[in-house]
């Protein structure tokens, strides 16, 4: 599970600096023009909690407690609420939220799959 982990974390890194430099010249451009958009603010905080949440699953791979998935299942699940939440007003967000969506599912069966061998 350890593998799974880690290359779970690498690929959300990688999937959260692509939404992070997305979204930073979705900003500039809606302060650029003035168009009172909050889609690429909203981005940036869906890319840092959807790193948070991989750097911390990185981290805590080969701990002994459930705490890194734990952890990082808040984090892709306050990303997952708040892309879901921006999904009618931006449609592009839906995938923003499945991807969150599936990171956060990637630790609950961590968590089930590490206390399925405890027993």
């Amino acid at each position: 599970m350890k593998t799974v982990k880690l290359l779970a974390g690498i690929l959300g890194i990688v999937i959260a600096v692509y939404i992070l430099l997305i979204s930073c010249y979705e900003a500039a451009w809606n302060v650029l023009t003035m168009s009172g958009h909050i889609n690429g603010f909203i981005g940036i905080l869906i890319a840092v909690l959807l790193l948070a949440g991989s750097i911390v699953r990185i981290g805590m791979r080969s701990a002994e407690d459930d705490a890194g998935s734990i952890l990082s299942l808040v984090f892709f699940g306050i990303a997952t609420a708040l892309a879901f939440a921006m999904t009618p007003i931006y449609r592009y967000m839906y995938t923003w939220a499945v991807i969150c969506l599936v990171m956060g599912i990637i630790s609950v069966l961590a968590i089930m799959w590490k206390n399925s061998r405890a027993k």
